[in-house]
């Protein structure tokens, strides 16, 4: 597969890490982590807290963008969840910042069933089935020499968040600053240390 070079494109991709399934009760923090990248190589990485199944998404990730050392040219999240279901609204992020923002889906979604279970865990799940719906319905597939994927682009026309994409391809369909945010996110969030020291207080609950 031949591989993007990235060229000098600023970009950021948010992702989230892991938490244990608890969290959904005890409204525990994970992590949220954004890469900058300039091409293919990093160039700053920043991390801030999210709590589980809260509706701060896209705040936490403003705060994120606000503490890079640059401005990006694109922010790249994956899909409109993060932290179980807190929303990122990827319309809002590229209101508040004139950032073009491309939602990633890595797999495609059952609405439906996504419906069926905010309606029956969340007093406000017509706020957060909204965003996804609107989100997802927005979307397209672009190609690329890896594989089609389905985004969402806000503030960008869909064939240059494909062609940004395609540059930022390294070893996997999924561009490289995206592909690093849930690298790092998903290895902190594993070490158990780490996990207990954002949650002091409810950790104890779930060992």
């Amino acid at each position: 597969m031949i591989r993007g070079s990235g060229g000098s494109l600023s970009t950021v991709g948010v992702d989230d890490g892991f938490f244990p399934m608890v969290c959904k009760e005890l409204r525990c923090r994970t992590l949220l982590v954004a890469v900058l990248c300039k091409g293919l190589q990093v160039e700053d990485v920043k991390i801030e807290s999210i709590t589980v199944d809260d509706l701060d998404g896209t705040q936490v990730v403003l705060k994120l963008i606000k503490r890079l050392k640059r401005v990006p040219e694109a922010i790249f999240i994956d899909g409109v969840t993060v932290a179980g279901f807190n929303i990122v609204n990827p319309e809002e992020l590229y209101s508040k910042t004139g950032i073009p923002v491309v939602t990633v889906f890595k797999h495609e979604l059952n609405l439906r069933k996504i419906r069926e279970a905010l309606e029956k865990h969340f007093p406000d799940w017509g706020v957060r089935y909204g965003i996804i719906e609107k989100v997802y319905r927005h979307s397209t597939y672009v190609q690329t020499p890896w594989r089609p994927l389905r985004i969402s682009a806000y503030g960008i026309p869909p064939y240059r968040a494909a062609d940004y994409i395609i540059r930022l391809q390294n070893t996997s369909p999924i561009p490289e600053p995206l592909r690093l945010a849930d690298i790092i996110a998903s290895g902190l969030t594993r070490s158990n240390v780490l996990m207990l020291s954002i949650n002091k207080g409810v950790t104890n609950k779930w060992r």
